[in-house]
């Protein structure tokens, strides 16, 4: 299904009869950004980021559970499926408790979120909090020789990273230009309102126009390559 719109629009998703919602900018920074992208990672199930980054497990530990399911894995320690619980609870507005007994994560209503259907919730999760397919397609490999290569460079940008932080935007910074941009309503005073999809999905777009913007200027002075054309902003966004 397409849920663009009602995301959009700042309305929950129904996911078997759990309603996953998109945080608003105001609920984040009572959370606080950090403990946020903390549950981020819980409630998609992210068996990597947990292991490496939450649980401090060396890498070649790490490999060796890359063909586990991520929820048996997860779920098999209490601590870390009641941090799941509660990470549930703040994307669904609503208690999540762990059943061990029928082995499921169960709202209010009794739906539950299992190994047969975590998969459906984790999608949802990620499409509501502004992570495009782009960003969550799994990459296949031909051999072991081409999956180390691959691992090495994921290591070597996340080392980038690191060093690089001041080059990147932060939440604050999106929110911050959001505010500046001409015309488009939002404002200090009540950007804390939109949700983080709506936050990302205007930021693509205002991106996208000032893009389109930029170079209008040169192509109107002539400057613009015979072979260059310039970018359309009214396209369909990735998120």
């Amino acid at each position: 299904m397409d849920n663009r719109l009602g995301i959009f629009l700042g309305k929950p998703v129904d996911v078997l009869g759990l309603p996953i919602h998109s945080p608003t900018i105001h609920e984040i920074a009572e959370l606080g950004e950090v403990a946020y992208n903390i549950y981020l990672t819980l409630a998609t199930f992210n068996k990597e980021n947990v292991l490496k980054y939450l649980l401090r497990m060396p890498e070649p530990n790490v490999e060796l559970l890359q063909q586990a399911d991520a929820f048996e894995l997860l779920t098999a320690s209490v601590p870390i499926r009641n941090e799941i619980a509660k990470a549930l609870s703040f994307f669904t507005k609503q208690p999540i408790v762990f059943d061990e007994e029928r082995s499921g994560f169960y709202g209010t209503n009794d739906t539950s979120v299992n190994r047969k259907n975590y998969k459906n919730f984790i999608s949802v999760i990620q499409e509501t909090n502004g992570i495009s397919d782009q960003d969550k397609q799994t990459v296949s490999f031909k051999n072991d020789k081409a999956k180390k290569m691959y691992n090495k460079l994921q290591k070597l940008r996340d080392q980038y990273k690191k060093t690089n932080t001041s080059d990147s935007l932060g939440l604050k910074d999106i929110l911050s230009i959001l505010c500046n941009a001409d015309g488009n309503g939002i404002h200090i005073f009540n950007v804390s309102q939109l949700t983080i999809y709506q936050v990302y999905e205007q930021f693509e777009r205002l991106n996208l126009k000032e893009q389109h913007t930029r170079l209008l200027r040169v192509w109107a002075n002539g400057y613009l390559g015979k072979d260059e054309q310039l970018p359309e902003w009214l396209v369909k966004s990735r998120l």
